[in-house]
C-alpha cells in the first residue's frame, strides 16, 4: 500500500506546476490527459472533483487527491467479479460492496485455485513452502494486509479497493515461486539445461560502429545471462584487446572487461558463468590473457576437472556454483579449457564418435537450419551428449536476432542472441529465462534429455501432431485466456499528446503446431482503463516448450502500430484465475 500511495503522490507532485501544494481543476485535467492517458467527460470530471473537494475551495490537497484518484480508478472489472461472489452483489454499488471472509475464501479456492508462498523465517527467502488458502485465518491476514478501511478490516470484510490485492506479486500472472526461486533440479549434467547466452556481448549498438564497452557485459549479466562472448585480438604493448573484427567498433582492453565484470558475475545467479573466448591472439598475448584471468578470477576460475564428477558427463550447475568456465578453441589458451572446447560443428560431425562431453560444437544460424532439416533426430541425440551453441548469421549487421524457438525445440543449449537489440525476439528470451528464479539455467523437457527417447522430432508437428509418431496425450493441454482490462497504459510516442487506441495480441511460441496468435479489438482513445473482456482458446501439444507472449499495441490507421508493452512467460508457469501483470 505504501508503494501505491507513493506512486499516487508522485503524480500529484508532477501535476502541481505552481508548487502550491494543491491541484486546481486545470492541473487535474492536464494530469488525466498528459500523464494518465484518461479521457473523461466534463460532467464526470466535475462530479469526481466535487466529491473529493471536501473544503469546497475548488482545489485538491494531497489527501483529497488520493480520494479523487481512488474514485477515478475504481475497477469496473473487479466490481463485476465481486458481484458474482457477494450475496446480493448485483444490488450493491461500487461504494458499498465488500466481501466477507467466507465469500473471499470461496473466491480464492474456486476461482483462483490460489497458492501462496510461506517463508520459514523473515531472514531467509530460500526456505519456503507452498500453502493453499483453506483457512479463514489466512483470509483475515490478507484482509489485514490489503484493506485500508480499518472498520472493514475489523469486521473481516474486503472492499473494492482492497480487492486490488490481485495486483500484488503473489496474485500475478506468473506463479511467484517460478520467478522468485530456483525450484528446478540443478544437479543434472550441464547438457540437460538451456543456458541464457549473449552474442557479441561487448556491443551496445550495431555490428559496424560504436565502442566495445565493459558496461555491456554488466547489462547482460544483470539480465540473467550466464554465457558471454569476448572477441580477443592482439593489442599494443602486449596487452590483448576486445573488438568486433575488422570494423569501426572501437576496441577495449581485455583486462578492463574482466576486472569490470568480476564483481557482478554472481549478483543475479550463483550458477556458473561461461566466458566464450573467440581467440585471435598470438601465443604471447594468449599467455597474457591467461595471466589476467587467473589473477582477477582466482579460485573461481575452473582450471582442472572436478574429482567428484563422472568424466563421461559434464558436471552440474550445482557442482559449479560460483565458478567461471572458459569456452575456447584449443590453442595455447586450451590449457584453460576444461569443460567447453569450442569446435566447428562440421569437425564435430566428422568425428562425433570420438568426441567427448567436453566438446562444444559451434553452429552458425544457417548451419543449424541445414542440420536440423537433414537429420533432426541425430541432432537431438547429439545435444544429449555435448553442449551446443548457435549464433546469429554474420549478415545481421543491424544486430537483429534469429528466432531461438526452433533451436530450443531441438535441444540447443546456448542460443546466442544480441542483447543490445531489445526486439520482439529478445522478449522470447526474457520469457524463457524468467523461469527458475531467473538463474539463467532452465532444465530441458525430459524428451530432450532421455537418451532412450529416439522418437521426438519437432518437424513431425508442422501443422497438427501425428498421434502415431508420438504419444502427445501425455503432454497436451488446452489454454483458455480472457483478456479483461488494462490500466495506465503509456503513450507509444511520448512526443505527442495522442491517447492510445490499445489492443492486445496473445501469441504462443513452441513447436510449429503450437505457434498461434489471436488479438482483441482496439479501444479508441483509452490508455487509462480499457476494457476488452475477450476470450481466446489455444490447444497446446507440448506445453513444456511453449512460451505465451502478451503484446499491447497502439492502433493507428495510417502508420505501423507501435508496441506499448509486452510480457512473455513459459506456459507451465502461468497461474489460473483472475490474475494481473504490472
Amino acid at each position: 500500500m505504501f508503494i501505491l500511495l507513493s506512486w499516487i503522490l508522485n503524480y500529484f507532485c508532477l501535476a502541481d506546476k505552481d508548487e502550491s501544494g494543491t491541484l486546481t481543476k486545470s492541473e487535474c485535467r492536464r494530469l488525466l490527459i498528459d500523464l494518465l492517458n484518461a479521457k473523461v467527460s466534463n460532467s464526470t470530471f466535475e462530479i469526481l472533483f466535487k466529491k473529493a473537494d471536501k473544503s469546497g475551495k475548488e482545489v485538491l490537497t494531497s489527501d483529497e487527491f488520493i480520494t479523487f484518484f481512488h474514485v477515478l480508478t475504481r475497477r469496473k472489472d473487479l466490481y463485476a467479479i465481486m458481484q458474482q461472489y457477494v450475496k446480493d452483489g448485483d444490488k450493491q454499488s461500487m461504494d458499498s460492496i465488500s466481501m466477507n471472509i467466507d465469500e473471499l475464501l470461496y473466491f480464492l479456492q474456486n476461482s483462483q485455485n490460489q497458492t501462496i508462498i510461506k517463508y520459514q523465517s523473515n531472514e531467509s527467502t530460500s526456505d519456503y513452502s507452498l500453502v493453499s488458502i483453506t483457512q479463514r485465518e489466512q483470509v483475515q491476514k490478507l484482509i489485514d494486509e490489503f484493506e485500508t478501511d480499518v472498520e472493514l478490516q475489523e469486521n473481516g470484510q474486503l472492499s473494492l479497493n482492497g480487492l486490488n490485492l490481485l495486483l500484488s506479486d503473489d496474485f500475478s500472472l506468473m506463479k511467484p515461486w517460478c520467478s522468485r526461486h530456483i525450484y528446478q533440479d540443478m544437479t543434472r549434467p550441464l547438457t540437460d539445461y538451456y543456458i541464457n547466452t549473449s552474442h557479441n556481448t561487448y556491443l551496445f549498438t550495431n555490428q559496424i560502429s560504436g565502442d566495445s564497452n565493459p558496461e555491456a557485459y554488466n547489462r547482460a549479466l544483470c539480465a540473467g545471462c550466464r554465457a558471454v562472448e569476448i572477441d580477443c585480438y592482439d593489442g599494443a604493448n602486449g596487452r590483448p584487446i576486445v573488438k568486433h573484427g575488422y570494423t569501426l567498433v572501437k576496441p577495449c582492453l581485455f583486462e578492463s572487461i574482466i576486472r569490470f565484470i568480476e564483481p557482478n558475475l554472481f549478483k543475479t545467479s550463483p550458477y556458473p558463468v561461461i566466458l566464450d573466448l573467440e581467440n585471435h591472439c598470438s601465443i604471447e598475448q594468449q599467455h597474457e590473457m591467461a595471466r589476467i584471468l587467473k589473477q582477477v578470477l582466482g579460485d573461481r576460475l575452473v582450471t582442472e576437472l572436478l574429482t567428484t564428477n563422472d568424466s563421461s558427463v559434464l558436471p552440474s550447475p550445482e557442482d559449479l556454483k560460483y565458478k567461471v568456465l572458459i569456452r575456447v578453441i584449443e590453442h595455447d589458451l586450451g590449457k584453460l579449457f576444461i569443460y567447453f572446447q569450442n569446435i566447428p560443428y562440421l569437425q564435430y560431425e566428422e568425428d562425433k564418435d570420438n568426441c567427448s562431453c567436453c566438446h562444444s560444437p559451434n553452429l552458425a544460424e544457417k548451419h543449424f537450419d541445414q542440420m536440423s532439416r537433414n537429420d533432426p533426430i541425430n541432432l537431438i541425440k547429439q545435444t544429449r551428449k555435448s553442449s551446443f551453441r548457435m549464433y546469429p548469421d554474420g549478415l545481421r549487421q543491424d544486430s537483429s536476432n534469429p528466432n531461438p524457438i526452433n533451436a530450443w525445440n531441438f535441444g540447443i543449449h546456448m542460443v546466442a542472441l544480441n542483447f543490445q537489440n531489445d526486439d520482439l525476439i529478445m522478449s522470447l528470451s526474457y520469457g524463457k529465462f524468467i523461469d527458475n528464479g531467473g538463474c539463467g539455467y532452465i532444465l530441458k523437457p525430459k524428451y530432450l534429455i532421455n537418451q532412450y527417447e529416439n522418437k521426438f522430432n519437432p518437424f513431425d508437428y508442422l501443422e497438427k501432431p501425428s498421434i502415431l509418431r508420438y504419444n502427445i496425450f501425455e503432454y497436451s493441454q488446452r489454454l483458455i485466456i480472457t483478456i479483461i482490462s488494462g490500466q495506465f497504459l503509456s503513450r507509444s510516442n511520448e512526443t505527442t499528446r495522442d491517447i492510445p487506441d490499445p489492443y492486445v495480441v496473445v501469441s504462443t511460441h513452441g513447436i510449429s503446431s503450437d505457434q498461434q496468435s489471436q488479438r482483441t479489438k482496439f479501444i479508441e482513445n483509452n490508455g487509462f482503463d480499457p476494457l476488452w473482456n475477450e476470450t481466446f482458446q489455444f490447444n497446446i501439444y507440448f506445453p513444456q516448450m511453449c512460451l505465451v507472449r502478451f503484446d499491447i499495441y497502439d492502433y493507428d490507421i495510417f502508420t505501423k502500430d507501435d508496441r506499448i508493452a509486452y510480457f512473455c512467460l513459459p506456459m507451465t508457469t502461468m497461474q489460473t484465475g483472475n490474475v494481473q501483470r504490472n
